[in-house]
């Protein structure tokens, strides 16, 4: 079966591939062509591409304000341009001007064969013109398995850089960028959002006669598509039909002094006036093309409000599960006040509140938008957790084992030397887990268990987050530029109990984002959401002297987590359209018979279950929140009757770009559906709405954030006429 172009598999760039010339350079054995200058990689790049884009005198002149600066490149490679953008970044604003406001570089790259994270290593050894960040960005680096990865550098805390990969061919990857093609003709308001604009662009990558299906004439359009009066772009090549291109797309092109014996490189600069015949016979032809229709507008997201630009922002999340927790921690680390209420009495009380959770990896067959983002959300949640303070939060961390399932041989032939998981056969699982097993299976080393209760109250430990429990919403009222929520908070507490510092009657804030899980969908204006609950049960099981040689979390058909304070977690079962809120032992006996179903009869627990009955075991009732697609939904929410009428034309035409940009609730979120992968794709989806509510730079690919806006279960409502 052929795969779109978007959904292939990754081809890597093994460290075999990389070998040293006569000169000293890193060659690639793909291009034979070497990567950089040998051993002047960092002033090459200094001359061309930092240079060229002038980067230096328009960071200082812009260090005062808060916006952030983006910029974009076609060809990863080495990584070498991302550290040298780092450095320069860094140093200008190492010197706190007075009044200076956090300011983020958000650098967009795309390779369409990324290097290996071994190759990563070899390159790095090879040559490292700024040791400290290489260092950053190989511990950062991902296994090359989705399509795309978010890499957070927020040390330091004034002027964090986010780094966004997208793999792949660049023009498809370009593709991936927010953009709405009919903002332009819809809102005349000059404020209104058009999607991505980039500030500064490095054409890197081999030359048109080495790499030609780079330099293709759709990439050149996209370039201009994601550009604006100011842009600049800098490149090595001079090559006739880059220049060509770039003028047939609204750029003034210069060509200047090249590095060191080069005759010259290009410095480019986009000009809103130099509409050429070309450019408007392209805007003509995308207007009435349907090929290349989008659905984008379906998916418009507000610019920031004035309101949205002060330093006194306020937030109410409701719901202190993992969903509300990761959202509200954002917020704080932003500046926002939040307001974090829930109807239990400490966070994490209701289904996030198990007694271990695992970080679920998984590999799929075919890549989807589904394994996109799981792939993305688990490299990013690993990275994240690791990042918190409190260092016991993260010490289940050292692997999980998913038994009964293997590596398909072409993903192992396209990525070699993949770290982030491998085959192993069941006498190496038996010796990684410390039990034996007679199952083959794949080892995570990156991923393992947590505990819910700590992390949750770890990432709402924050000054700005006040918490109200035992809360419960009876109203949630819009005013204009403000939610009210009215809270029925109870009217006796218990005497002395630290865990209930607030009490709540109405609380008002500028913006409202509803986590509550499976009743996400009790709102009129959230009350059309497509959810269903899955009831889930887990067991604790008392550890034995055998079973506490368990190292690591275990997964089949359900999971095990090692003994802690002596006993193991294990489950956890799946019932739709069962609401019983009691422990049943029926439950534990399947919890029971799908870990004997894992140990293949080696289950050290036998003798001690045969002493206890099942009955006696304890466990815990929590109901997980699933979407249709079982993607999580996280995003503005749509006015539901007014996209409909707004949209009507999809029932009767699919393949169209709509004309039209969608009505959204004013300053109302969601953050819902993420079933038994919360801890896996919360982190990572709460980075997403964040960049919602702020209106910043969207930190991922913009097709992977439509995945899971809650605006696509109205398109395909539309689409399918239901």
């Amino acid at each position: 079966m052929s795969q779109a172009s978007h959904n292939q598999a990754i081809n890597c760039t093994s460290s075999q591939q990389l070998t040293t010339d006569k000169n000293g350079g890193l060659r690639s054995c793909r291009f034979e062509d070497i990567y950089y200058t040998a051993e002047q990689g960092a002033e090459e790049c200094e001359h061309v591409f930092l240079k060229g884009n002038n980067l230096q005198q328009r960071w200082q002149d812009s260090r005062a304000t808060s916006n952030p600066f983006v910029m974009a490149e076609t060809g990863f490679g080495t990584g070498l341009n991302f550290l040298a953008c780092w450095d320069l970044w860094r140093k200008v604003h190492s010197e706190k001007t007075q009044n200076q406001a956090p300011k983020t570089l958000y650098f967009y790259t795309t390779e369409l064969y990324p290097l290996t994270r071994a190759a990563l290593e070899k390159s790095i050894a090879h040559y490292n013109p700024h040791p400290p960040l290489a260092e950053a960005l190989f511990n950062q680096y991902p296994d090359p398995i989705g399509g795309e990865y978010l890499l957070s550098f927020d040390n330091d805390t004034q002027h964090p850089v986010k780094l966004i990969v997208l793999l792949g061919d660049a023009t498809e990857c370009l593709s991936r960028l927010e953009h709405y093609p009919t903002s332009h003709l819809i809102n005349s308001d000059s404020s209104a959002n058009s999607g991505l604009i980039v500030d500064a662009w490095l054409l890197d990558g081999y030359a048109p006669a080495k790499n030609p299906i780079m330099w293709q004439d759709a990439l050149f359009t996209l370039i201009a598509r994601h550009s604006a009066d100011g842009t600049t772009v800098a490149s090595f090549s001079v090559a006739r039909q880059v220049c060509d291109q770039l003028r047939a797309n609204s750029f003034v092109v210069n060509k200047t002094k090249g590095f060191k014996n080069k005759r010259d490189m290009l410095m480019a600069h986009f000009d809103s006036q130099q509409i050429t015949e070309k450019t408007e016979n392209v805007s003509h032809n995308r207007k009435r093309s349907r090929k290349n229709f989008s659905l984008s507008p379906c998916y418009y997201r507000y610019p920031p409000t004035p309101l949205l630009s002060n330093t006194q922002r306020s937030a109410i999340v409701i719901g202190a599960g993992i969903a509300g927790c990761t959202i509200a921690y954002k917020l704080a680390q932003r500046g926002w006040q939040v307001s974090l209420i829930d109807a239990e009495k400490t966070v994490a009380g209701a289904a996030s509140g198990n007694a271990r959770a695992v970080l679920y990896a998984r590999t799929a067959q075919q890549r989807s938008q589904l394994a996109d983002f799981h792939e993305a959300a688990f490299h990013y949640a690993t990275r994240f957790y690791q990042a918190l303070e409190n260092s016991d939060l993260t010490k289940g961390l050292n692997g999980m084992l998913k038994l009964d399932e293997q590596l398909s041989d072409e993903m192992l032939a396209l990525n070699p030397e993949a770290y982030s998981r491998q085959n192993v056969n069941a006498e190496q699982a038996s010796q990684l887990s410390g039990i034996t097993t007679h199952h083959n299976g794949i080892h995570y080393p990156e991923s393992g268990w947590i505990d819910p209760l700590a992390i949750c109250q770890s990432l709402t430990a924050h000054p700005n987050i006040r918490f109200f429990g035992k809360t419960k919403i009876s109203a949630l009222q819009h005013h204009k530029a403000s939610w009210t929520v009215e809270c029925e908070s109870p009217r006796d507490k218990d005497k002395g109990n630290d865990e209930e510092k607030d009490t709540a009657n109405n609380i008002t804030a500028d913006i409202t984002i509803i986590a509550t899980g499976q009743i996400s969908h009790q709102f009129e204006k959230t009350s059309w959401l497509p959810l269903r609950s899955m009831r889930g049960q887990t067991t604790t099981l008392p550890a034995t002297p055998t079973s506490s040689n368990l190292a690591m979390a275990v997964c089949q058909r359900g999971y095990i987590t090692p003994a802690d304070n002596g006993s193991h977690s294990i489950g956890a079962t799946y019932a739709i359209k069962d609401d019983n809120p009691k422990v049943l032992t029926a439950d534990h006996q399947i919890n029971i018979d799908n870990l004997n179903i894992m140990l293949s009869d080696n289950s050290p627990w036998q003798n001690e279950l045969e002493k206890q009955p099942v009955d006696n075991l304890e466990g815990r009732v929590g109901f997980r929140c699933v979407a249709p697609d079982y993607l999580p939904i996280v995003g503005p929410i749509p006015a539901s009757e007014v996209f409909k009428l707004q949209f009507a034309c999809l029932k009767k035409d699919a393949k169209q770009t709509p004309s039209q940009l969608a009505s959204l609730e004013s300053g109302l979120y969601v953050s819902t559906g993420y079933g038994s992968h919360g801890y896996t794709t919360a982190p990572l989806a709460s980075e997403i709405l964040l960049a919602q509510i702020e209106g910043s730079p969207m930190p991922i690919g913009d097709k992977l954030r439509q995945s899971i806006a809650p605006a696509r279960f109205l398109v395909r409502q539309l689409i399918r006429g239901t």
